[in-house]
């Protein structure tokens, strides 16, 4: 059975005949972009909004009851934990995968975020230790992302020379 809807014919532009088919256009600048050393904190300031939303929302949707029955008590002490936390996690995944086009890095830090922030709001432990074990898991997460892009750096002049 053939397939009798019609092709669109590409566009020639113009139709003169001193025209290429490989010029391109390039894309318009943006009137505005942030420089760069203000670029990256921003994107770690609004991954952390993001978390800290969701966390607030998981906290709101545990007052309906429904899969999490929510203790008293404010969820603040938490979220502000979460939120120092998912900053410097944030930053340390831009500093870890510079240069790399890796498209679910957000994935690396959102998941395991939203699942610490909603265990953390339904069995509130101190506060204390979610800096102390998240801080020890970033510094042993900074101390291999230096080891790593060491190894990297060595390989690539080695490749070189």
């Amino acid at each position: 059975m053939e397939n009798s809807t019609p092709r669109p014919t590409p566009d020639t532009g113009t139709g003169t005949d001193t025209e290429t088919e490989t010029e391109t256009e390039t894309a318009p600048e943006p009137a505005w972009s942030p420089p760069g050393w203000l670029r990256v904190p921003a994107t770690a300031l609004a991954m952390t909004a993001v978390m800290t939303g969701a966390g607030y929302a998981v906290y709101r949707w545990a007052a309906t009851g429904l899969p999490m029955e929510p203790l008293p008590g404010s969820p603040w002490p938490y979220l502000g934990a979460w939120a120092v936390l998912t900053f410097l996690a944030a930053l340390l995944l831009q500093w870890a995968t510079s240069g790399i086009d890796y498209d679910g890095r957000w994935a690396l830090i959102g998941i395991p975020f939203f699942a610490g922030i909603r265990l953390s709001l339904a069995y509130r432990p101190d506060p204390s230790l979610l800096y102390a074990y998240g801080l020890a898991v970033l510094a042993a997460a900074a101390a291999g992302t230096a080891l790593w892009r060491r190894s990297r750096a060595a390989a690539a002049a080695a490749g070189r020379g």
